[in-house]
């Protein structure tokens, strides 16, 4: 076989190769030793929707926690020596609650953050869907160290109720009435953290923040609960719940 023969035959096997490797190229299949880049579905587009719209109400009312969330690195020193710059809280903040320190802050916050843009699912505890309960039982339990489950009304006898919402600190568990406007059954949970927002699981929305003067969350306001790291000597002052 001549130079000519020879050259000729490679050039068509490259042809009918680049041939056939072009639909693999096209559709995104990875080529051989390449490993495929994870796609985006339309779930993760959702999610990622749900909590961008989420932290828009946080940094309406509480930039400065929004700051904490949408930052790609947080180092835990800069917090405990700035806490009260980086994620703020009253002078008359209650000193018996866990929170009172700035790292239990942050872990709160980023365990939120975790969570926040799942999709709402009657009964759910999974990032495939969760509800109002199983978010504050999921988040409690990681950021406090403390098994905290049961449904919204059952977290709610766990706690001497504080009646007013200006009352309420960051950390706090805020209670709402169900749908049903001539119920004054406990129906709805979320965690307070000041400014009048809150985290909860909305059945619209997902996990996501709210204040409480908007739609009708003002007027199914019930109570909120506070954790403590001792119990309450005055039970009427604060919720009775001991956390570590």
């Amino acid at each position: 076989m001549n130079r000519k023969r020879v050259l000729k035959l490679l050039m068509l096997l490259s042809l009918a190769l680049a041939f056939l490797l072009k639909p693999a190229v096209m559709s995104g299949a990875a080529m051989p030793g390449q490993s495929q880049l994870p796609s985006i579905t339309s779930a993760d587009k959702k999610k990622s929707s749900r909590k961008q719209r989420a932290l828009s109400v946080l940094r309406e009312y509480l930039p400065a926690y929004a700051d904490i969330l949408e930052a790609e690195m947080v180092r835990f020193e800069k917090v405990f020596y700035n806490g009260g710059s980086a994620l703020p809280i009253t002078p008359d903040y209650d000193p018996r609650s866990p929170f009172s320190n700035p790292i239990m802050r942050l872990q709160l916050m980023q365990t939120i953050d975790k969570w926040l843009g799942t999709r709402y699912r009657y009964g759910g505890r999974s990032v495939r869907g969760i509800d109002c309960s199983g978010f504050t039982s999921k988040v409690y339990t990681e950021a406090l160290g403390k098994t905290f489950r049961g449904s919204s009304r059952m977290q709610a006898r766990q706690f001497t109720p504080i009646f007013a919402v200006d009352s309420m600190q960051f950390g706090d568990v805020i209670f709402f009435t169900g749908t049903n406007r001539n119920s004054r059954r406990i129906g709805h949970v979320g965690i307070y953290l000041g400014g009048g927002v809150f985290a909860h699981a909305s059945t619209s929305r997902g996990v996501t923040f709210n204040h409480i003067t908007d739609g009708y969350y003002e007027r199914r306001f019930r109570f909120g609960g506070r954790f403590i790291s001792e119990h309450a000597a005055d039970a009427g002052k604060a919720g009775v719940f001991a956390s570590p």
